[in-house]
């Protein structure tokens, strides 16, 4: 914790007395040099507990004196230390909020922060998603982390290694009022951030072309609708986005170590303001049924009725049973299925199991055990043929937004794509906020480019 060495809270004092005790207590059955080392220590945090510095603060306010701009973050992992590290960086004299580790997992975006503790106590969303443009640890050099934690740095006693995931801040849009600093200015960028009327008439925009019934919470029940949040985009655009982790993808578009442009697929659910994301008009998955179709060719409508086939069986059978699905699920489990994922399976996005052997109990529940295996092969030509879409289309946005249109891009922050394995284009667009409230919309409202002029 960031408190003086000297400091009650940290009973330094108190673990001294009690390691002398020990010494005195094992001095005539333990070996004489392990009780000589025992009272080394209780020697040492003797003096450590006298001593009145506070040597992580001033680590945390070398790190944030440093460049300091906005709001500054120093992140403590214990609430019950809360308030003396508040007293504490009060009698420095210093302008910085107090918080625990959990503020770095919400939606506030700090300039700075500083998290004091090793890596290993950290939560991973911590540095999977840092919520600031500067994110220090600071934590005393004589801690070891454990031979299973990842290094996160590539120096220092025992920080030497590679990061196994790169972490690249992009600038963020604060939405709301800019904070103020400690002497009363404003940041140079204050003249462009929205203030709440602005957010507040882009959300009415945003939902001003969808149906009333959509507006109304679980108005189409849990299964009809998913819950959404509206981001606006660079171009004025928006985009609505599952609030929970999903089948619903998007394409991110995020530099590489070289600076070149990088396009993956991520959860629609995972992106946050700053992403660069790439949309359509339709959504990502009915483009890859789109590139699908065109590589299954003449085989592509009796394919998916087959897909459409067995689904429509299930729902029925869910449909028709006493105990809807829990019942349909208990009685797969009964028949040795390991998993039951029945909103998943009868839903539009699915094409088959994802274990084999499962695929063969609900086929045998259907009645047609015996085409299990022939139906197992038809769905797996759809399943490689989305799998090769998916690649085919990263890769045409890839080629696309590279060179001068990357350049583009990172100026105007969005631009119009022309992919040339299809007629449509797509358009790429930096994420400047996410707006207030959720809505309840239909499944295939997400991750399309909208408009307030086209819903």
């Amino acid at each position: 914790m960031p408190l003086p060495l000297n400091s009650w809270q940290l009973r330094l004092q108190e673990a001294a007395c009690g390691l002398a005790g020990t010494s005195a207590h094992l001095q005539q059955a333990a070996d004489a040099d392990l009780v000589g080392q025992l009272s080394a220590v209780a020697q040492a945090l003797t003096r450590l507990g006298e001593d009145s510095s506070n040597p992580l603060a001033a680590g945390a306010m070398a790190f944030l004196s440093s460049d300091r701009r906005g709001r500054s973050l120093v992140a403590v992992t214990n609430r019950s230390y809360q308030d003396a590290v508040v007293q504490a960086f009060g009698a420095i004299g210093c302008p910085v909020e107090i918080g625990l580790v959990s503020d770095l997992l919400g939606t506030e975006v700090y300039d700075s922060a500083v998290v004091v503790g090793p890596v290993g106590w950290l939560p991973p969303g911590v540095l999977n998603a840092p919520r600031a443009a500067r994110l220090g640890l600071v934590h005393h050099d004589f801690y070891r982390e454990p031979l299973d934690v990842q290094p996160l740095f590539d120096e220092g006693p025992v920080l030497r290694g590679t990061m196994p995931t790169r972490i690249r801040r992009r600038e963020t849009r604060v939405v709301g009022s800019p904070p103020k600093l400690a002497d009363r200015t404003v940041p140079e960028a204050a003249e462009s951030l929205m203030t709440d009327l602005d957010v507040a008439s882009l959300a009415q925009d945003a939902v001003a072309g969808l149906p009333a019934e959509t507006l109304r919470d679980g108005a189409s029940g849990g299964h009809a609708s998913v819950q959404a949040r509206a981001a606006l985009l660079a171009d004025g655009s928006y985009v609505l986005l599952p609030v929970e982790s999903s089948v619903h993808k998007i394409l991110l578009v995020e530099p590489d170590p070289d600076d070149e442009p990088s396009v993956e697929a991520v959860d629609g659910a995972s992106i946050s303001v700053g992403d660069y994301v790439v949309l359509r008009g339709s959504s990502y998955y009915q483009s890859l049924v789109e590139r699908a179709d065109a590589a299954l060719g003449d085989d592509a409508p009796v394919l998916r009725a087959v897909q459409q086939g067995w689904k429509a069986q299930l729902s029925d059978r869910i449909a028709r049973h006493p105990g809807g699905r829990r019942g349909v699920a208990k009685e797969l489990v009964a028949r040795g299925a390991v998993t039951t994922n029945l909103d998943y399976w009868t839903g539009p996005w699915c094409i088959r199991t994802r274990r084999k052997d499962d695929f063969a109990v609900v086929m045998k529940y259907l009645g047609r055990g015996g085409e299990a295996r022939d139906v197992w092969e038809a769905l797996g030509r759809i399943d490689h043929a989305h799998r090769s879409a998916g690649r085919s289309y990263a890769e045409a946005v890839q080629r696309a937004v590279s060179g001068a249109l990357w350049q583009q891009l990172w100026v105007e922050r969005w631009c119009e794509i022309s992919l040339d394995d299809t007629d449509s284009g797509a358009r790429a667009a930096l994420v400047d906020a996410v707006l207030p409230g959720q809505l309840w919309v239909p499944p295939h409202y997400l991750c399309r480019l909208r408009t307030s002029e086209v819903p």
